[in-house]
């Protein structure tokens, strides 16, 4: 048959260190088998890279990664995933962005785009119409996003352009730095900008046509529409984001023990009633107007403009979302949400992880708070809980890497061994990764999923787990219903489940407090395949478990994934048992974390995973 027209059908490979620009077409085998963005991701890194790869090294490889819906009319299908090794984890690292950059990616010719090897000189990518060449990048090199952003869109007087970049803390290696594109949208974890950095590749910038990709049967992908069209309307969560964003009622989570106080210490409204300040309704005075991503009805995002005051920002800015919100707010005891707003703008600029930057801060404060740090060590900054000026000032020192700020710059570990004194049992983090802002002692699905996932410490791939251990049904088809007798076997189908929305290149939020999406019909008749969820569940079970062997190829055992003691020790559940228990369920060792050689059959990873 082909590929689908729903695939652009080439991926790209760009060697920086020589300057080369190849073309490959797939195998319409691997589209299926993986889907696309990260299963497609995984399936080229694995097979490409070799164990104990330095992450900042010329072997490394980055990928900017499409989902097998990126680009059709799909609601939520703005998503690319950036994959490859982490440098602040050492594990396998996927980040998500939303936008327009990736169905742009896909109308420019490409599904996907590799790059190795290290550039002698700053450089970026430039990809037009199924056309790719390396161009110099001294002139935005030093620059931050929005200044790289408005200076690559001036030379090419095109405004639909779409440009994914690095700012200064990704040429500074910084491994909380991220890839920001539109201002504002970040593929911020895993510290990919430091990769991207590392690699001297200042940005990729993608132009296509608007027709290339569209369903390979219209017919069948427009039923899938329709019968998501119709859950989505139904929804009253997707009406609050559309009011209001993620954000829109922090002051609820943190009354219910949700949303973390004081560096995990504390939870509660009542320890500081003050921070329903930051509820999104608060940013309504700011408002200039909503925005959405690439094919998404909700419009969750906004644009804000905050010109008054110490912390006034002379541009028009993007609304910080909850986790941002909850990182520099209510972790820090932070009630301010003119500083929570300038300290996300500077994260934006700088391209850092607001999750990261907060997490680091709130170590900092209770090293500060304990006598392991004086204002000597923190270049004058008065690190005090809910300090809004010191809050600002050091996440100004971080993003640019200068004096304290260099120490936090590569998240609460590095931070750790830097500053000693047992300041380890202040990070609030998974391998480095600071833990996001959602309690995993009030989710076991949550808890479990922290460590027990290749990509730690992340948040939203539980969510369907979620639902399944609390009874909730995401579907009538058989392969979405867990035996009863078997409570790992919804942990299993709840992963799968997540890892084909993300290798579709839908947006997680579509699976929060709502219907989760038809994806199984929407890939049928994207691709014109005989598609069902059992297929579905295989090909996410694939993906989990090549994830998984690219940890265990590099020499990761299970044990070396754990929540904080902090976390561990107030807890109900014995999360390492958790994942004992679903690792069983996927066939993967509890000791070694390797797949076994029953699973790697089953799923037809025997041959590519010999060197395990």
């Amino acid at each position: 048959m082909g590929i689908p027209s729903c695939y652009a059908g080439k991926i790209l490979h760009v060697n920086l260190t020589t300057g080369s620009i190849t073309e490959e077409i797939l195998p319409e085998t691997v589209y299926r088998d993986f889907i696309g963005a990260n299963g497609v991701g995984v399936r080229y890194l694995y097979e490409k890279m070799k164990a104990g790869t330095d992450a900042l090294g010329p072997d490394n490889i980055l990928g900017f990664v499409t989902g097998s819906l990126t680009g059709t009319l799909a609601p939520g299908s703005g998503r690319h995933m950036l994959v490859t090794k982490s440098p602040l984890t050492d594990t396998w690292a996927e980040s998500n962005s939303g936008g327009t950059f990736g169905p742009e990616l896909k109308n420019a010719g490409y599904d996907a785009v590799f790059c190795s090897g290290i550039s002698p000189t700053p450089v970026y990518l430039l990809v037009r119409n199924g056309r790719a060449e390396l161009k110099d990048a001294t002139s935005v090199w030093g620059k931050d996003t929005y200044e790289t952003q408005d200076q690559l869109l001036s030379l090419y007087r095109d405004p639909k352009i779409r440009i994914a970049c690095i700012g200064p803390a990704g040429e500074k290696l910084s491994l909380l730095s991220g890839v920001v594109s539109e201002r504002g949208r970040i593929a911020a974890r895993n510290g990919v900008g430091a990769v991207m950095g590392s690699k001297r590749l200042k940005a990729v910038v993608v132009r296509g046509e608007t027709s290339r990709i569209r369903p390979a049967s219209r017919q069948k992908f427009g039923e899938a529409m329709q019968q998501f069209l119709a859950i989505l309307n139904s929804s009253e969560y997707a009406k609050a984001l559309a009011e209001a964003g993620t954000g829109s009622n922090i002051s609820l989570l943190i009354s219910i023990g949700d949303a973390p106080l004081k560096n995990w210490r504390e939870s509660g409204l009542d320890k500081l009633p003050s921070l329903a300040n930051l509820d999104g309704v608060n940013m309504d005075k700011y408002k200039v107007s909503n925005f959405g991503c690439y094919a998404c009805p909700i419009t969750c995002g906004a644009i804000i403009k905050q010109q008054q005051g110490p912390f006034a920002i002379k541009d028009h800015v993007h609304r910080p979302e909850y986790q941002t919100i909850a990182s520099l707010g209510g972790l820090l005891m932070n009630d301010n949400l003119e500083a929570v707003i300038k300290a996300t703008d500077i994260c934006n600029r700088y391209g850092i992880d607001t999750m990261g930057v907060g997490g680091a801060v709130a170590m900092a404060m209770e090293c500060f708070e304990n006598g392991l740090l004086t204002r000597d060590d923190t270049d004058g900054v008065e690190l005090t809980w809910g300090n809004a000026e010191a809050i600002v000032a050091m996440v100004d020192k971080i993003a640019r890497r200068e004096g304290f700020g260099a120490v936090l710059a590569d998240g609460t570990h590095k931070a750790a061994e830097r500053i000693g004194k047992g300041a380890e049992k202040y990070a609030m983090a998974v391998r480095g990764k600071s833990l996001a802002a959602h309690d995993p002692r009030m989710s076991p699905s949550l808890g479990t999923a922290n460590i027990a996932d290749a990509n730690p410490a992340h948040h939203m791939d539980s969510q369907i787990t979620a639902m399944l251990s609390q009874g909730a049904t995401i579907g009538s088809d058989p392969a979405l219903k867990p035996p009863k007798d078997n409570p790992f076997a919804g942990y299993a189908i709840g992963s799968a489940y997540h890892q084909i929305l993300n290798a579709s290149g839908l947006c997680s939020l579509y699976t929060v407090a709502t219907t989760p999406p038809p994806i199984a019909e929407l890939i049928a008749g994207a691709c014109d395949w005989d598609f069902g969820w059992e297929e579905a569940m295989r090909a996410g079970r694939r993906i989990l478990t090549l994830r998984q062997a690219f940890n265990a190829r590099e020499g990761l055992t299970p044990d070396q994934f754990e929540l904080p003691k902090r976390i561990r020790s107030t807890a109900r559940h014995d999360y390492s048992a958790m994942r004992d228990g679903y690792f069983i369920e996927m066939k993967w060792d509890v000791e070694t974390g390797k797949p076994s050689k029953e699973v790697l059959d089953e799923l037809g990873l025997a041959a590519l995973t010999g060197d395990l």
